[in-house]
């Protein structure tokens, strides 16, 4: 059902945000490192009016319901709406002079939901950018992408970084977003025509809050605080010094992350160099740190990056935050054709996608 159907009026505003696919760099993120995602063609809609009923009405068009409510107190029981809720919630704290104006809002969307590919941080972009060209708020991209994360971060309660909402509210299509997550600074880089990256869902689903991501960052800061550092972003390579570190299982998450951050400096030299083979080797490198280090994937998964690169991929990794979703392959243009046969004998078509 379309807007119109749905509340009887036309939309005065609509606004998208695009998934992300994070290229290399895992929990980099919030440990002031550095990432680099490229946008999907997959992407969430928001459209807006105002309500006349002084109510806010919600129609989310992948459940098919409608929410309604008056105030932006959160759910008990983790549902859809509490992103809606954060969202009016931050925009309008952060926006004091704007009246907390009732709406109606319709949500629509093609991203997978669970899968890795932050369809919480496109619903939030979206909803933020939507509220901002309704109410003329002049926030800057960058700024939306702040308050994008607020609403996840304090709201929901999901302890990710910055990286989901930066990349959907600046980020372009076949343009690596290389992003350094502690200053915010980004560079918009060429992805080389004849790379090729192609998602494949492991169709293991995934939950942030119900999964062990906030576990993950928690033993992350724990790290932090025996190193005696405020980020592990700040720890190179080179200078860092396993010692510090007593609890073995605390120091095998701190080595992924330090070894990752390495790992994306070196990947921006390689698209630069249109370095092909040494991308897809880094990318094998940061899978296999983030399964046996971070002990973030599964044996689904391992498994699909494994025949993936026997199909003739140059890379694979699991991509996201990790406990399933989507692994991304990277394949050279003229390898495809091959690359798509081999794959679709164990997989299906249509769980594969062209980024």
């Amino acid at each position: 059902m379309s807007f119109k159907e749905i509340f009887k009026q036309k939309a005065t505003i609509n606004k998208s945000a695009n998934a992300r696919v994070n290229l290399i760099g895992e929990h980099t993120d919030y440990t002031g490192g550095f990432v680099l995602p490229t946008l999907l063609r997959f992407k969430t809609t928001i459209e807006i009016s105002t309500n006349e009923q002084n109510e806010f009405q919600v129609y989310s068009a992948h459940f098919k319901e409608k929410k309604i409510f008056n105030d932006f107190i959160k759910s008990k029981n983790n549902d859809w709406v509490d992103y809606v809720k954060g969202c009016l919630f931050v925009f309008y704290d952060e926006c004091k002079h704007i009246p907390n104006t009732p709406l109606n809002i319709y949500i629509s969307s093609n991203i997978p939901m669970e899968r890795g590919v932050s369809s919480s941080s496109a619903l939030c972009v979206g909803i933020i950018k939507s509220l901002n060209e309704f109410f003329q708020s002049q926030m800057s991209n960058k700024h939306i992408a702040i308050l994008a994360q607020k609403v996840e971060r304090d709201y929901i309660g999901v302890s990710g970084g910055i990286m989901d909402q930066m990349v959907s509210s600046i980020g372009i299509h076949r343009k690596a977003f290389f992003l350094d997550c502690l200053s915010l600074k980004y560079q918009l880089i060429n992805i080389p025509k004849n790379w090729k990256f192609y998602l494949v869902d492991s169709a293991v689903q995934r939950n942030l809050r119900d999964s062990s991501y906030n576990e993950r960052y928690s033993e992350l800061k724990s790290a932090e605080r025996e190193m005696g550092v405020e980020y592990l972003g700040s720890v190179k390579l080179k200078n860092f010094n396993e010692k510090k570190i007593s609890n073995p299982l605390t120091l095998k998450r701190a080595k992924h992350v330090v070894t990752e951050n390495d790992r994306v400096l070196k990947a921006i030299e390689c698209i630069n160099n249109k370095n092909i083979s040494e991308f897809g080797n880094l990318m094998i490198q940061s899978h296999l740190s983030y399964s046996n280090d971070f002990e973030a994937s599964t044996k689904d998964v391992d498994q699909i990056v494994e025949n993936s690169i026997k199909a003739g991929a140059n890379g694979a990794r699991l991509t996201g935050g990790g406990f399933g979703g989507f692994t991304v392959s990277l394949i050279e243009e003229n390898k495809l054709d091959k690359w798509l046969t081999q794959m679709t004998n164990n997989y299906d078509i249509n769980n594969m996608f062209e980024v």
